[in-house]
């Protein structure tokens, strides 16, 4: 999808309160809504009321929303999942797998997958590999780096989701 590129280049999926119609849907106002898609994993509640996936619940889907955002779009709702006083903050950007939802059957197939950026409930501690703080993963520092960096062109959304992806790896 290119038409949308260079104004809204982070593909965001979303499956809580800030879907259409929840309490916290003004956080996408300004964004590109895609459509319903579904995620593999199963939707939990946490013990302070807060929405989560369960990624290790396989043939169950979760439900939401596709978004393509700014950058700015993206800070705002990073303020709001991690670091607010809204929930606890246990979110971390991460990338997951997608669908388009067309009907009411869910098919996890290679053939029609898509990736975007998603906010993980953070379960255990983040490791940082090199055991210095100055050099822990920074995901939306990183994503801001590569907009700035490629501000001339105009930007895949899914290349974007690819280089995080290797930036996480390392």
């Amino acid at each position: 999808m290119t038409k949308h590129n260079s104004e809204f280049p982070v593909k965001l999926f979303v499956f809580g309160t800030l879907r259409k119609g929840e309490r916290l849907d003004y956080y996408t106002h300004g964004s590109f809504y895609a459509g319903k898609y579904y995620t593999e994993g199963q939707l939990m509640i946490s013990e302070t009321g807060s929405a989560y996936i369960d990624f290790e619940v396989k043939n169950t889907a979760t439900i939401g929303e596709l978004y393509y955002t700014d950058f700015s779009g993206l800070l705002r709702i990073d303020h709001l999942e991690s670091t607010s006083g809204e929930f606890p903050k246990g979110y971390d950007l991460g990338v997951a797998p997608i669908w388009k939802l067309t009907g009411s059957k869910y098919n996890f197939s290679d053939k029609n997958k898509s990736f975007a950026f998603i906010y993980k409930r953070r379960n255990t501690p983040l490791k940082i590999e090199s055991g210095d703080w100055l050099k822990r993963p920074k995901p939306i520092a990183e994503i801001e780096r590569y907009i700035k960096n490629h501000k001339s062109e105009k930007i895949n959304p899914d290349d974007l989701i690819t280089h995080l992806i290797e930036y996480l790896k390392k």
